[in-house]
């Protein structure tokens, strides 16, 4: 039987690793009970690179948060990941922006935790 399968956005894969961040029990003790395979794509990884020293680079943040497209590089390649692998459920931190994101056939990504 095929092991389960997770998308993880950059706002997922910062909250796994900072201790520090909001959601970072959360993505912990809903991964502790997972037991399938992590997903991910290079640009999530690079905006989660990105997103780390946010805190001293908020010019980074306002240009994401006001952009004119519906969706950035990283949130896109996650729902093409989904497309590609039939994997429709996501670790992240952007609620409102994965329940608002389609695949190609309409379906929308199932948001955890």
């Amino acid at each position: 039987m095929a092991r389960p399968g997770l998308l993880v956005d950059s706002g997922g894969l910062v909250a796994i690793s900072n201790s520090r961040d909001h959601f970072h029990r959360p993505a912990l003790a809903f991964l502790s009970e997972f037991f399938g395979d992590l997903i991910t794509t290079w640009p999530a990884v690079t905006e989660a690179c990105h997103i780390v020293p946010a805190h001293l680079n908020t010019s980074l943040v306002l240009r994401l948060c006001h952009s004119r497209w519906p969706m950035d590089l990283a949130d896109a390649s996650m729902v093409w990941a989904s497309e590609q692998t039939g994997v429709d459920q996501i670790l992240t931190v952007d609620r409102a922006d994965f329940l608002a994101y389609r695949t190609k056939a309409g379906k929308r990504l199932q948001v955890l935790p």
